[in-house]
């Protein structure tokens, strides 16, 4: 197996476990509302959260890339 697809690879994964961990405390992280209902923290995002979000990820993957053409 070459560097390119072992690198495909443990990115792959290493990405659906950061995921999968994210999920998994969203999803542990449930409130109740003023009338008793079960709400939990992603209900209540909005979508400039998100654009937040993904802005953050763009930036950590260019930081990231930035760091791999250094060495």
């Amino acid at each position: 197996m070459n560097y390119k697809v072992r690198a495909l690879l443990i990115g792959a994964g290493a990405g659906a476990m950061l995921g999968a961990t994210f999920a998994w405390l969203s999803a542990d992280s449930s409130q109740e509302d003023e009338h008793g209902n079960r709400t939990n923290a992603v209900t209540k995002l909005g979508p400039m959260d998100y654009l937040a979000l993904g802005i953050a990820i763009l930036g950590l993957a260019r930081q990231f890339g930035g760091m791999l053409k250094k060495s």
